[in-house]
């Protein structure tokens, strides 16, 4: 495996190196060649650490391709952070894949509640006895809204890996007022063009790190 030193402490001798299959290891070498930057040769230990560090002198860092991601549409990110996303905050998710999530969540709730509404209405109206149907509707749009939950915070946790945040700082949003600020604002950054630390850019288009 090849890869680059990324950080590297040489009093310790603790260090990371990012391979080229994204990944990065971690590493413990006093080596006086070690130093961040360089390209290294090593192997892949059993516990997932990188050994037998190797600097490559005269090697220059080889771009990696990265394959582009498609284009959904709105329908078909939303269906994606609903199935195969679900409970999944691996990853990235760009600003259309967020806000197509939340277009449907609303789109759909809105569609579920008016019913209930028109009931509640014909009930105080009327007079007309629609209690029962009118817990029943209220029930159901409680299913769907908590079946909703889930997805809504792994996509959001995405959205902040796609900008190098921690996906721990979802929590921030539960400070009343502030809390919902901050997350509104992340969802509107645009996405880091070059792969991080959560993987490659889903920008839709191919493009190459270094």
């Amino acid at each position: 495996m090849r890869g680059e030193i990324v950080q590297y402490d040489p009093e310790t001798g603790a260090g990371l190196v990012s391979g080229d299959d994204l990944a990065r290891y971690d590493f413990s070498s006093r080596s006086p060649d070690l130093a961040v930057g360089r390209r290294v040769d090593f192997i892949v230990a059993d516990d997932g650490a990188a050994t037998d560090l190797i600097v490559l002198q005269d090697a220059r860092p080889q771009p990696v391709a990265i394959a582009p991601e498609p284009n959904l549409g709105l329908w078909g990110y939303f269906r994606r952070c609903v199935t195969t996303k679900y409970v999944d905050g691996n990853g990235r998710a760009r600003r259309k894949e967020y806000w197509s999530f939340a277009l449907f969540h609303t789109l759909i709730l809105f569609l579920l509640f008016t019913p209930v509404l028109f009931l509640v209405i014909i009930d105080a109206e009327t007079g007309r006895d629609m209690a029962a149907f009118g817990m029943a509707g209220i029930a159901f749009v409680g299913l769907i809204m908590a079946g909703l939950i889930l997805p809504g915070v792994t996509v959001l946790i995405r959205r902040f890996h796609d900008v190098g945040l921690s996906g721990w700082l979802v929590l921030i949003g539960l400070i009343p007022y502030v809390g919902g600020l901050f997350l509104f604002v992340v969802s509107l950054l645009p996405s880091q063009p070059a792969v991080n630390l959560y993987g490659a850019p889903p920008t839709g288009t191919g493009q190459i790190a270094i």
